[in-house]
Formats: structure tokens, C-alpha cells, sequence
């Protein structure tokens, strides 16, 4: 019998993971010839994040009952902290930086847009004409407010001027602005502009004056933009058609309105209005985990031009002293319908801050932020404030 000696030759290709079988005879001669593919080597490259991913974040057992109770569980108990004390402080904060202007009355509230021009020293005979422009802000729902221009007689500081106040160091004669009985011209806010024009005389008279005032002659309200908020009053003085445009060097609005008593619960802005709550702190809370903190109160009514306005929430970093309270950073932020009747807000940070360091509760400050940019007054039912708190207990120790 002839005995034929068979070989096998096996090569790996790397680059592609192949592998190549050959069968030979003792001669040489080929009898089978097998090639296999056992992988693309760009098919592997795409998993091998994957497997980074498993190796690294998935080599954890389980949660098990152990695990459950070396974290302390996770059935989290819940209690009601009683309220201590509730009440507003106000202020009536000078408008000088609001990005608008805001004129009008009704509700008891009252606003005059006060502005002043720096003109130069040049003639303005033989001008064509004299317009003052006042850009409407659409965001807010304004009525058609008629106005009177009346002139000045006393100067203002722009970031200081309140209702009663022309600076910090001096008060108006008369609340609200000290101006000419007679208007010098009249005036309409109405659609998305207001302009009213005037004469050289009249335009003598504004720039030796301490500034113009509007007043409202009718109520409703209407927001016009300041410098401020980018679209400043200007003068506009054409003549053989050129135009020189005279911006407000100073502009705000002074306002007055009704204010809350003592024990009444109101935020405010425009007049601000800062509402100060304190919780009692429960014991039982002591070295707990606070998981929710649920902040919940309600209506009474709502005054503004806005479809909704941004509740503020902070802490004090004191005993409640007024107005002026010092108050640590914003820890909760709320939008709130004017068509809302309840307000929940989560104030879990709080919370656990009481639990951690309960000899420094000293309680809550909510408000409307910004304060000076609008008039809007919230009233909150009295007696409403709940604080839900959910919270876990620590650890176990082990065995």
C-alpha cells in the first residue's frame, strides 16, 4: 500500500483575522486550500467602547437587602414643618435702572416718567421740525394712556429719584414730582409708539429746564422702554433733511400705590414687596437626608401687565430686621402664572441646610425678581404656607 504523508499549514492573517488552511501531500500538492474569516478587525473597533463601558461601570452586584440598608433604606418618611411667623416688609426702591417706564393709574397706584436732555450749545433756528419719540414695550398689555408734558422745576437723580424723593438727600415739594401746572404739550401712548411735536420756543423752554414730566391724565397703564432697556427717548430735530437725534441723558419713572399691613403676605415689584417665613425646625429631622422640600401656598389676587411674573426664593443669613434683611443666594426659582391660584416650589437645599445647621433657621425671603423692572403685586392668602419635607435616615452600622 502507498502510505501519502498529509501536512497542514495554518497562517493568520492579523489584519482582517483570517486564517488560512492549507492540506498538502508529501510532494507539495495541494489538496485542500481553506481560508475562514473570523472577525472584521473594523467590526471589533466599533464594540470596544462597549466594553470599556461594561468593564468600567458595570462591576456591581446588585442592590440587595444589604446594600438597601447600608444606605439607610429607601422608604422616605414625611413630615410638615408648622409655620412660625409670616409678614411683609416694602420699599418704595428707586426705577432709575428698570429697563422700562412705566405711566398710568388705576388700583390705587399711581407713575410719572420723569427724563432729562443734554442739548449743545448750537442754534436750532430755522428747523423744520421737532418731535420727541418714546418707544412702546409690547411684551407687557397696555392701554392707551393720554399724557401731559409738563416742565420740570426741580433736578432729579436718576438711580436715586423715588415717589417722595428727587436723591437721597433731597425730597420733592410735592410727592411725585415738582413740575408746571400747564402742560406744555399733550400727548397720546398708543400702538407701538409715541411721538409729540413741538416748537422752538417749546424746545427753548426743555433745554433750560431741569427735565420734562409726563403725567397720566386718564387711567391705565403703559410701558415705554428707558435707555436702559435699548430703545432710549430721543428728540429728533430736522432740518433741510437732516436729522440730529438728542437721546435722554436721564430718565426713570417714580410710582406710589397701596401697601400691605404688617401681618399681610405679599410680593411685589415696582413697589417691592419682600414676604419673610419662618419654619419651626423639628428634631425629628436631625441627622435625616432630605430628599424633597415642598414649598406650597396660594393666591388671593394678582396685579400686573405680564402673563406671568418670576417668584424669587432666599434665604436669610439673619434674624428678619426689615426691608433691608441680609439674604443669601437665590436657591429656588418659580414662574407663575397671573391666572394661578397655588405655587409649589422646591426648596430641598433648604431644608437639609436647616437640618444641618439648625441654630441658623432664620427663615425664608420670597419675592418677584427682577423688582424693579414692572409693577406687579401678589397677594397671598393668609395662613397658606406649607413646607412638605421628605427625608431618609442615615445608615445602619454593620455588624
Amino acid at each position: 500500500m502507498l502510505r501519502t504523508k498529509i501536512a497542514r499549514n495554518d497562517k493568520l492573517d492579523w489584519d482582517c483575522f483570517v486564517r488560512h488552511t492549507t492540506w498538502r501531500t508529501r510532494n507539495g500538492n495541494v489538496l485542500v486550500d481553506i481560508t475562514q474569516k473570523l472577525v472584521n478587525i473594523n467590526d471589533m473597533r466599533k464594540y470596544l467602547w462597549l466594553c470599556a463601558v461594561v468593564v468600567l461601570y458595570c462591576n456591581k452586584l446588585p442592590i440587595g437587602d444589604d446594600e438597601m440598608n447600608q444606605r439607610g433604606g429607601f422608604e422616605g418618611q414625611v413630615l410638615e414643618l408648622q409655620t412660625i411667623n409670616s409678614f411683609t416688609e416694602n420699599k418704595k426702591i428707586a426705577l432709575g435702572t428698570s429697563g422700562n417706564l412705566v405711566i398710568g393709574k388705576g388700583d390705587n397706584y399711581e407713575s410719572h416718567i420723569i427724563l432729562k436732555f443734554t442739548f449743545s450749545d448750537t442754534s436750532f433756528e430755522g428747523l423744520d421740525e421737532i418731535k420727541l419719540v418714546m418707544r412702546i414695550n409690547s411684551s407687557f398689555d397696555n392701554d392707551t394712556v393720554p399724557v401731559g408734558i409738563h416742565i420740570l422745576t426741580n433736578s432729579f437723580t436718576e438711580d436715586e429719584a423715588t415717589w417722595e424723593k428727587r436723591s437721597n438727600t433731597a425730597g420733592w415739594d410735592s410727592a411725585g414730582g415738582d413740575y408746571e401746572e400747564q402742560p406744555l404739550r399733550n400727548g397720546v401712548i398708543i400702538g407701538d409708539s409715541m411721538v409729540v411735536y413741538f416748537n422752538y420756543v417749546e424746545l427753548n423752554r426743555i433745554k433750560t429746564a431741569q427735565g420734562i414730566i409726563l403725567i397720566p391724565q386718564d387711567s391705565g397703564f403703559a410701558y415705554l422702554y428707558s435707555r436702559e432697556g435699548g430703545h432710549a427717548t430721543t428728540f429728533q430735530l430736522v432740518k433741510n433733511g437732516e436729522v440730529a437725534v438728542y437721546s435722554t441723558t436721564g430718565d426713570c419713572h417714580v410710582l406710589n400705590g397701596p401697601l400691605p399691613f404688617y401681618v399681610e403676605n405679599w410680593i411685589g415689584s415696582g413697589i417691592a414687596s419682600r414676604n419673610f417665613i419662618i419654619f419651626n425646625y423639628d428634631s425629628t429631622l436631625a441627622d435625616k437626608r432630605a430628599i424633597y422640600g415642598e414649598l406650597r401656598f396660594t393666591f388671593d389676587s394678582f396685579f400686573s401687565r405680564l402673563d406671568s411674573v418670576e417668584i424669587g426664593v432666599k434665604e436669610l443669613n439673619e434674624h428678619a430686621s426689615g426691608f433691608d434683611t441680609e439674604l443669601g443666594p437665590l436657591i429656588a426659582l418659580k414662574s407663575v402664572s397671573v391666572d394661578d391660584t397655588i405655587c409649589t416650589i422646591d426648596i430641598v437645599h433648604y431644608v437639609q441646610r436647616m437640618i444641618d445647621f439648625p441654630d441658623s433657621n432664620f427663615g425664608l425671603c420670597l419675592y418677584i425678581t427682577p423688582e424693579n423692572y414692572d409693577l406687579s403685586t401678589v397677594k397671598i392668602t393668609d395662613g397658606s404656607f406649607r413646607l412638605k419635607v421628605g427625608y431618609l435616615s442615615p445608615p445602619e452600622p454593620r455588624d
